[in-house]
């Protein structure tokens, strides 16, 4: 017997999930993501370097920037490109718009809900205005500054190989937008302590994420269990591969082993490292390392909400135009790696180029990949000891588990439907 669920909702992209059942046990579990993939890479090949940007912020719509400064890096370390640390300190700024607009649709739009056993925001916005009220004014903050230094809040124009194409004369106008949304984000903290979590741990999952001076976000080395690699050696640490049940790859660490990237593995390595406020907020919220409940991932986003516009403001207050905004770029045959912090994990890019600076290779890894695996041992954990496997206790569990991780398929090509097995 076959019980099918209509697509997983709340989340972006499409998939299944398919559940093997003997004598009403649970005895396997399948996360198959079965949007068609689009070839990006290979869609690369033969593209001149300046259109690398422009093509991989498509990948998703929910983190754009991420995929541009995350191939910005890979052409710059490529041709010896050195951007100057005023342009630098600009995209951290843009960063960090994105960091505030994503992660405020992760909590208020997609993941709330759950929370409050509400099937949507709407229904949310209805027991608890106010909290829908402050999401918007939190995400409006991240949307304004991507609209200043990028051109638009969806899939930036302005950043480019060497720098900007374009930076304003000033930025003074984003600091009431960013007090107000660092203010809202504050009492969201405090309405927040009250929420229950189900007590569930992730066990034997290794936590990864980049280290750098702050709290990470733009570059860095990458971090697990004590030790740094450079981000020219991931693939030495970490594999994907194949499933033959679905588009998207699975990640492991190369002895076998799941890891987990995104924002618990952000706070396991780097607590230290987030600003005052972030720091104090997320005490109150009893958030210290090791933390492993995949469900408490909502606090830390807030708590990285937190960071990024405590750190947007100090940015903002200190901004001068630079007055060289792109630096040169000079092809060759070279090979590059960028490595940043999307706000749902690392994000992995590498490209090969000719004399000319067009693209002979591409190798994409995206954080939602890199916690597929993650993501299905946790639901096979969560459902074992089920012995109910109707279609409205399935998608009342499975679903919120998924956003616990990442509502961002897409990224990965690509949910969610449920299939039972009967065996």
């Amino acid at each position: 017997m076959k019980v099918k669920l209509s697509a997983l909702t709340r989340v972006e992209g499409e998939g299944a999930l398919e559940l093997l059942l003997e004598e009403g046990r649970l005895k396997a579990l399948k996360l198959e993501i079965y949007e068609p993939p689009r070839f990006i890479e290979a869609l690369l090949k033969g593209k001149s370097y300046e259109y690398i940007p422009d093509i991989t912020a498509r990948i998703c719509g929910i983190c754009p920037v991420a995929y541009q400064f995350s191939s910005l890096q890979a052409i710059e370390r490529a041709f010896d490109a050195f951007v100057p640390e005023e342009v630098e300190r600009a995209r951290r700024l843009m960063y960090y718009g994105e960091w505030i607009q994503s992660h405020a649709l992760h909590i208020f739009f997609l993941h709330l809900p759950d929370f409050y056993r509400l099937p949507s925001i709407v229904e949310l916005s209805r027991v608890h205005k106010e909290l829908v009220l402050a999401g918007l004014d939190i995400k409006r903050a991240g949307s304004l500054i991507l609209q200043k230094l990028g051109g638009r809040s969806s899939h930036p124009v302005s950043p480019v190989p060497g720098g900007f194409s374009y930076l304003p004369e000033d930025l003074s106008d984003l600091k009431s937008p960013l007090e107000l949304a660092l203010e809202k984000s504050l009492w969201v903290a405090e309405k927040l302590r009250e929420l229950s979590f189900p007590n569930l741990e992730l066990e034997g999952f290794v936590f990864v994420s980049l280290v750098e001076e702050d709290y990470p976000i733009l570059k860095g080395d990458i971090y697990f269990e004590g030790r740094s690699i450079k981000p020219e050696e991931f693939k030495e640490y970490f594999v994907e591969e194949e499933v033959e049940y679905s588009t998207a790859k699975h990640a492991r660490m190369k002895d076998g082993r799941p890891y987990l990237v995104g924002a618990l593995s952000r706070l396991n390595n780097n607590f230290e490292k987030l600003s005052e406020l972030a720091v104090k907020t997320a005490l109150s919220l009893n958030l210290e390392p090791p933390l492993k409940n995949p469900y408490k991932s909502i606090l830390v986003r807030l708590v990285e909400v937190v960071h990024a516009l405590e750190r947007a403001i100090e940015l903002v207050d200190s901004y001068i135009k630079p007055p060289v905004s792109r630096v040169e770029i000079k092809p060759k045959r070279s090979e590059g790696v960028g490595i940043s912090e999307a706000p749902r994990g690392i994000l992995w890019h590498r490209y090969t180029f000719d004399e000319e600076g067009k693209v002979l290779s591409a190798d994409i890894v995206p954080p939602t990949s890199q916690n597929q695996k993650a993501m299905e041992l946790s639901l096979f954990k969560l459902l074992q000891g089920f012995e109910d496997f109707s279609e409205k206790l399935l998608r009342d569990v499975a679903e919120p588990m998924v956003r616990n991780f990442d509502p961002c398929i897409s990224c990965a090509t690509h949910f969610l439907r449920i299939r039972l097995k009967h065996v």
